[in-house]
């Protein structure tokens, strides 16, 4: 999408009044966001999603923006270690014990092996390896498809980059949210030499009877208060509107106690431990009636689910952590 295309979209898509005036207005903020690309290094996307056009520069100063988070991605993970959190088969292989869940890749499979996982995982997600932001993700459900069906999802298959995994089966509290999605808790840690830090976490909820639960692609995203495990601020999405009960099913999102949230925590810390290389990650993490499973990591975990929710800017924060690593 150019540039002028990008602006206009948000500009008028955008959930406040304040927006969708006029072309002077719209040019008007257009040079500010100008200023505001030079000054704080803000996107297109940053600059409506946290509201800079309303902004004084003081606030402006404490959002993790495109330019603060690229130096935050430069100086906690080693480039050349980000395909192990990009590659799904890499994720996988590295973090079996945190998946719980069974799981297998389609290029080169024999025949036997697929039709053994289905007889397992009669329902399962299928994912390209290298997908991002929850694209072209499926569910697919094999219950009454005879031989000549799962044998033609082999053969097409069978010559594709895809995972298949074992369908989740979230808690309760969290299915009633939107049913259709499992819907993963976002955890952001960052390890310096005093350890694995909790920063900030994030319910996100799918829409729509969609599969994946993604900010980007539509999803709502709130925020979870890291002592409590509870949801305390109304759901957003990326056009900055608010929810505070889930627009499908009308379950209230306000006050959601995220359940073995202590055991989320120290799960995440876990897996921040595991690539040392990479010391700053947003987990994906979905909660069973049995506790946290792991769905992937984000070694470019995306600020905009951390900090529009509750639109509190936390680079200071960030920056404090991270240059604790100097011992």
């Amino acid at each position: 999408m150019g540039f002028l295309k990008k602006f206009h979209y948000f500009y008028t898509h955008q959930n406040d009044d304040i927006l969708n005036k006029n072309i002077f207005h719209e040019c008007w903020l257009m040079i500010d966001y100008f200023v505001a690309f030079l000054v704080h290094g803000c996107s297109i996307t940053n600059y409506f999603v946290y509201g800079f056009y309303k902004m004084r520069h003081a606030e402006r100063e404490k959002y993790v923006t495109w330019r603060r988070q690229r130096w935050i991605y430069r100086r906690c993970n080693q480039k050349e270690y980000g395909y192990l959190l990009r590659d799904k088969d890499h994720i996988n292989r590295i973090f079996d014990p945190y998946l719980k869940r069974d799981w297998m890749l389609t290029r080169g499979m024999q025949r036997s092996t697929f039709m053994a996982f289905l007889e397992r995982n009669p329902e399962f997600i299928v994912k390209p390896v290298l997908g991002t932001e929850g694209r072209d993700i499926q569910k697919i459900s094999v219950e009454g498809m005879d031989d000549d069906e799962t044998s033609a999802l082999f053969d097409r298959w069978s010559g594709e980059d895809l995972l298949l995994e074992r369908y989740i089966r979230q808690h309760p509290v969290l299915n009633a949210l939107h049913p259709s999605s499992v819907n993963t808790i976002r955890v952001t840690t960052v390890r310096n030499h005093r350890g694995v830090h909790v920063m900030t976490a994030a319910l996100r909820m799918g829409r729509f009877g969609a599969v994946m639960d993604n900010y980007t692609t539509g999803g709502i995203v709130a925020a979870v208060d890291l002592v409590t495990g509870i949801v305390f601020t109304p759901g957003v999405n990326k056009l900055n509107e608010t929810f505070v009960v889930h627009p499908e099913t009308g379950v209230p999102i306000v006050g959601v106690q995220i359940p073995f949230w202590e055991d989320v925590k120290t799960f995440a810390q876990s897996l921040g431990s595991v690539i040392p290389e990479i010391r700053y990650t947003g987990w994906d993490i979905a909660v069973t009636e049995e506790g946290p499973v792991l769905l992937e990591g984000n070694y470019r975990g995306n600020f905009h689910v951390q900090q529009h929710p509750d639109h509190t800017g936390k680079y200071e924060m960030f920056r404090r952590v991270i240059q604790n690593n100097e011992v």
